[in-house]
């Protein structure tokens, strides 16, 4: 091969070489911008998620609780317990401590009497106040003694610290010994030894037989 056909084949060579650098990163940055680009061209409507929800600041600053359970006692010295599904802490503006009130969903009490007669309240729904140890409860509240009275309201509040329930929307209420009734609420106290009826009310007596 002579001199001038090797110094062509070299040159060439050369020009090859200079190209390959050149084209080389072009091709590999490509390639990744195509990588990147692929989800947003061809998404795959299988692949999990997450996005971002937009969420209140009330919400931010609520802490939320399974199966609660609370327990104290009332001015004598007498327990009750106090649980829920779920329950809802709330910053309350003047509340003594920051978590004072609680949403409940499903509230349950229980009350316990000197003698160890009890009385037990429910709802779909209840407030919490721990501080004044108040529960508010609301829809299908129903209110059972030990003794085997019943009574059905939809909206109640006990106070847990002296055992007094109270409402003033219309209760019905059935037990061993008669039914009764009243349009504008009741009251009652001592854990349920007296009862008064509010408004418009009905009370039917039975005897030890049974009859009306």
């Amino acid at each position: 091969m002579s001199a001038a056909a090797t110094v062509r084949r070299v040159q060439t060579r050369s020009r090859w070489v200079a190209a390959a650098r050149l084209l080389l990163p072009a091709v590999a940055l490509t390639l990744l911008a195509g990588l990147l680009a692929w989800p947003t061209l061809f998404p795959d409507e299988k692949r999990f998620r997450l996005s971002k929800l937009p969420v209140s600041r009330e919400e931010e600053a609520a802490v939320r609780m399974l199966n609660p359970r609370f327990v104290g006692t009332d001015e004598g010295g007498r327990p009750y317990t106090l649980t829920a599904t779920e329950a809802t802490q709330l910053a309350i503006p003047g509340a003594v401590t920051k978590d004072s009130q609680l949403l409940l969903t499903q509230p349950k009490a229980d009350l316990s009497g000197d003698k160890g007669d009890w009385v037990q309240l429910s709802a779909h729904e209840g407030r919490y106040d721990k501080d004044h140890r108040m529960l508010t409860m609301s829809g299908a509240v129903t209110m059972f003694h030990d003794s085997g009275y019943e009574m059905h309201t939809e909206q109640a509040q006990a106070d847990l610290a002296r055992k007094r329930v109270a409402g003033i929307l219309p209760v019905t209420g059935q037990g061993p010994q008669g039914d009764l009734s009243a349009e504008d609420g009741f009251e009652i106290l001592d854990k349920g030894q007296r009862v008064f009826l509010i408004g418009k009310s009905r009370v039917v007596l039975r005897d030890t037989r049974g009859a009306s």
